[in-house]
């Protein structure tokens, strides 16, 4: 993946658990702000090695770690669709399901039909029934570390999501705990980003000081 925004000469590239420092406040806002309303024709530029632009829908932005929902309506819509796949892809259990289904639709509708109303219904799709169930990531995160590691665990498995940027969230980890999270990145193959106003401890890094000059720093 590759970003380019007025400042940059070039475009920087950047992959799993890449860490970028900008240094000038107004240079870090401005960049948080375009993150946040990002569009394809926005000033900021995301796009791959093909030239593919990043679509709005492909990013994942992390502003308030412990504030993020990782159950958050888009996020289960996502969830909930993948899981429905996977039952298509299992007859047996989905054949499994859809009688089941049949059967409590039949026992509301005979209700119905007694009712002195005249009540009508529709028929209960997997979706519907996974939706009725309320199924939902269990959070258990106790620290904002393992906040972090909850949201990557989700970012891996929303396939559909291509990028993730977390603002600032160095702040807020130690160098043990940075390392364990990088780690985990790159071992589960993730496109990450760590949007930083100032050096984080030693890590390889790019940073854009206050004039503006882009620095490689312990970069291989």
């Amino acid at each position: 993946m590759k970003i380019n925004f007025p400042i940059l000469d070039e475009p920087l590239e950047f992959n799993q658990g890449t860490i970028l420092v900008v240094e000038d406040v107004t240079v870090f806002s401005s960049l948080v702000k375009h993150f946040y309303s990002y569009t394809e024709d926005g000033e900021v530029k995301l796009f791959d090695d093909k030239l593919k632009s990043l679509k709005e829908s492909e990013l994942m932005l992390v502003t308030d770690i412990l504030g993020y929902d990782v159950n958050a309506p888009a996020i289960l819509k996502l969830i909930h669709a993948d899981l429905e796949g996977q039952l298509n892809e299992k007859l047996e259990v989905k054949s499994m399901v859809e009688k089941l289904a049949t059967t409590i639709t039949e026992l509301i509708a005979f209700e119905c039909l007694e009712n002195e109303l005249d009540l009508e219904y529709d028929d209960i799709t997997i979706l519907e029934l996974i939706n009725a169930l309320g199924v939902k990531i269990e959070t258990q995160s106790d620290t904002i570390f393992e906040k972090c590691f909850e949201i990557l665990q989700v970012y891996n498995y929303l396939s559909k999501k291509r990028l993730l940027i977390f603002v600032n969230s160095g702040a807020y980890l130690t160098k043990y705990e940075m390392e364990k999270l990088l780690e985990y990145i790159r071992l589960s193959n993730q496109t990450v980003l760590f949007l930083e106003p100032r050096r984080l401890y030693d890590f390889p890094q790019y940073v854009l000081d206050e004039d503006y000059f882009l620095n490689t720093e312990n970069m291989v």
